[in-house]
């Protein structure tokens, strides 16, 4: 009797941890379908101030871009997640900056999760992440402040690493990549001096950049998270048949010996 009640406890025990996974999931579907939306609006974002910036690339100094400027140290930005459950998403981030970057570049982190992943690095400057596309603007508010905090010491590049569908992988975002260098002949006519309202645009590129990466790496998170309870809630599935093979094999053993009791006082 007493095994068979322990053996319903962990059965009870389960279908609580299901119904929490199963909630959790939830969460995480709706995040993803939410996150999918804007990050296809930000996109188209970012492709208008790119063309923008390309008829406007001729008021811009040439060390803008990353073909013209000169070599310079690179300012790493690393993209985590606030919450956890999601893999290998930040190992695999942490991984790929220990190969691809200088340990004694500067390092800004953002996401709570990946903080202690990079324990030992005295100089990284960490930052809270963003749970969802809604607080991911102020997001890259503190991103750029870090940034703009950091170049004072010096004239960094700025090179952001994420985790996407592929796989861990760097873009850089300052000096302006190729894909927006110039290719206009004549300046577009603006109200203010074109080269204020270059600078203006090449601001707001950059800001649009990193809202496109953030929402791509929660995309990417929650779609991990995701998997991980799908097979987190298969595998409680596939727990809860065998105990309740076992509970059943137990009540019938009981049922056994009761008859045997019955008829052994006959």
């Amino acid at each position: 009797m007493s095994q068979r009640r322990e053996v319903e406890a962990r059965l009870a025990l389960f279908d609580e941890l299901s119904g929490i996974l199963g909630a959790m999931r939830s969460f995480a579907l709706a995040e993803l379908r939410k996150v999918g939306k804007r990050e296809a609006s930000q996109q188209q974002v970012v492709e208008s101030l790119a063309a923008a910036l390309q008829d406007l690339s001729g008021a811009l100094p040439a060390a803008f871009y990353a073909d013209s400027a000169e070599t310079r140290a690179d300012i790493w930005l690393l993209f985590g997640s606030v919450r956890g459950f999601c893999g290998s998403f930040n190992e695999d981030v942490m991984r790929f900056w220990q190969g691809a970057a200088d340990g004694q570049a500067p390092l800004i982190l953002v996401g709570e999760r990946l903080h202690s992943l990079f324990s030992g690095h005295a100089s990284a400057c960490c930052l809270d992440g963003a749970e969802g596309g809604l607080d991911a603007p102020a997001a890259i508010d503190r991103i750029l402040a870090a940034v703009a905090e950091l170049r004072l010491g010096g004239d960094y590049g700025l090179v952001a690493g994420i985790r996407d569908e592929q796989g861990a992988r760097s873009q850089r975002l300052w000096p302006l990549p190729r894909s927006v260098g110039p290719t206009s002949a004549e300046l577009p006519l603006t109200y203010q001096p074109a080269g204020e309202v270059a600078t203006g645009v090449a601001e707001h590129y950059l800001f649009h950049s990193l809202l496109a990466l953030m929402l791509r790496s929660i995309r990417v998170e929650n779609h991990m998270r995701l998997m991980q309870m799908e097979t987190a809630l298969r595998h409680l599935e596939r727990g809860g048949e065998d105990l309740q093979r076992q509970r059943n094999r137990l009540r019938q053993e009981e049922i056994v010996e009761e008859i045997e009791l019955m008829v052994g006082r006959r």
